[in-house]
């Protein structure tokens, strides 16, 4: 599931808010439709916006109004049935229709009936299949869409990636930490038999190091999915050539998966 929007997210807590019995579209947007309602009609397909106006023609500033409204509200509408759409697939909120309720036509907004009005009808076939679909479906929303709304909208996908970047992480300061405790007691041990890096090997490893932790660095910058996960696979493969080197030198490291690379003097 991608982020959503800020609009979406209001969408969203209004959903939760009214969530149950007669909670349907026509309840969510209520707010947005001031002056103007919304038809569907079903047989033929057709959907569009009634606007109320104070006198049988429409001024300049009424026509004005018309105009942006209808784009606006456009938008706004394919915005929330696609909502509605995704949160369904994903599981986040389930749709009822009662009886016969797909069959009947059904208008809602906030135009003044026993006055003048102006009509736009849909052109888009997508929003007038969206509206015929959604307009009379009961939003019912689960428990995960109330952990998802009260948890700042982030998606389950990310929570766990989340969960695993912080594993990922930790697992890797113990392995680096690890080699560097070997790489140190190598070094700087005294005894007859010890054994040295040399400065080629130093300085590959200490790129290595560096390289690792620039990526850690991208990874908690970033919130892509895709991209951090191909960063992951990128460390992996540099701890892996790592190890490589370390292993050359055939002295074991405290832990099991990791061996130092070191030559006798």
């Amino acid at each position: 599931m991608r982020i959503l929007s800020k609009l979406e997210q209001e969408i969203c807590k209004r959903i939760l808010k009214n969530s149950g019995s007669n909670n349907f579209i026509a309840n969510i947007i209520d707010n947005d439709l001031k002056g103007v309602c919304i038809e569907v009609k079903r047989n033929p397909k057709k959907a569009g916006l009634i606007f109320t106006i104070n006198s049988d023609l429409p001024t300049s500033e009424e026509k004005k109004y018309i105009i942006d409204k209808t784009e606006e509200l456009s938008v706004f509408i394919l915005q929330v049935v696609n909502l509605l759409k995704m949160l369904e697939k994903d599981g986040y909120i389930l749709l009822l229709e009662r009886g016969s309720n797909s069959k009947e036509d059904n208008k809602f907004g906030r135009c003044v009936i026993n006055l003048p009005s102006v009509e736009y009808s849909f052109k888009d076939d997508n929003i007038i299949s969206l509206l015929c679909e959604y307009t009379n479906k009961e939003i019912y929303s689960t428990d995960e869409f109330k952990r998802f709304c009260e948890n700042g909208f982030v998606p389950r996908d990310e929570q766990r990636f989340k969960k695993q970047i912080k594993i990922t992480q930790t697992a890797l300061f113990v392995a680096i930490s690890a080699l560097l405790f070997n790489v140190g007691y190598n070094l700087f041990k005294t005894t007859p038999d010890s054994i040295k890096i040399n400065q080629d090997q130093h300085q590959n490893l200490s790129m290595g190091f560096y390289e690792i932790k620039n990526r850690l660095d991208s990874i908690i910058k970033n919130s892509n999915i895709e991209t951090n996960t191909k960063v992951l696979e990128t460390m992996s493969s540099k701890l892996d050539s790592i190890n490589t080197q370390l292993k050359k030198i055939n002295t074991p490291l405290p832990h099991e998966s990791f061996r130092v690379v070191h030559r006798k003097r």
